[in-house]
């Protein structure tokens, strides 16, 4: 099954479960995620080499934010959508062994991200309660990204895949007020289906053109802050 028909897939199970459930209590709230640069589960540097040019891919620090909606369905089981802005940031770093001539940059790729995932909940005092979620990300391009280098010797340009999905799993703390909202913080692991984008590499050195490919990963670990608006629940007046 291709992507575009796992998408169909998952945005008419979407549709279902609203329709079952519109009647359902629904929270709307904002989320903001720091993306850790840290080389664990599959999140980790992209080395090239080819005729005498290598080159290292290394994530920076990006960032998420967006919006969430989350519906509760059962008593421990909701389900939490929204969209969000994503940013992934990288380092490449370059050197051609012929002439020992190196540069650097940095650059951004920028894609939107749909989220559908059920969250599991243990309520574990009478306002916090621990979260477990797990679902699919759907994300769209933003643009294909080009970059020189300062000194001008490199330059790279990153073709990104119009629509991608990608696995997503979160654990977190949340503390539930009555007046306040809610306040949330967790993990979040996301691992895309197919790789983010492909690097073009190019050396601009004179007679030193040099050209290398690769694709570049989209795995990426986040820190997740959340916050629910509290739920404003109508006054029934009271007939004398």
């Amino acid at each position: 099954m291709n992507i575009k028909k796992y998408i169909a897939v998952i945005t008419l199970i979407f549709i279902g479960l609203i329709s079952v459930n519109a009647q359902s209590k629904t929270t709307f709230g904002l989320q903001y995620k720091p993306i850790l640069p840290i080389k664990v589960l599959n999140v980790t540097e992209l080395k090239l080499s080819e005729k005498g040019m290598n080159v290292t891919l290394s994530p920076k620090l990006g960032l998420n934010f967006g919006a969430i909606i989350r519906w509760e369905l059962l008593e421990k089981l909701s389900l939490e959508t929204g969209l969000n802005y994503n940013k992934r940031s990288f380092k490449m770093e370059a050197i051609l062994e012929d002439t020992a001539v190196s540069g650097s940059l940095d650059f951004s790729i920028i894609t939107y991200e749909v989220p559908i995932q059920a969250l599991f909940y243990v309520r574990l005092s009478k306002q916090w309660y621990m979260n477990v979620a797990s679902g699919f990300s759907i994300n769209f391009r933003a643009s294909n990204v080009g970059k020189l280098s300062e000194d001008k010797n490199f330059s790279q340009i990153t073709y990104v895949k119009n629509i991608n999905l990608a696995y997503v799993a979160n654990i977190g703390i949340e503390y539930r007020t009555k007046e306040s909202g809610a306040f949330y913080l967790g993990a979040s692991l996301t691992n895309p289906f197919r790789p983010l984008g492909e690097i073009h590499a190019t050396s601009q050195v004179e007679n030193y053109s040099k050209e290398v490919v690769g694709d570049v990963s989209g795995n990426y670990i986040s820190v997740d802050l959340r916050y629910f608006f509290h739920e404003k629940k109508e006054k029934t007046k009271k007939k004398k």
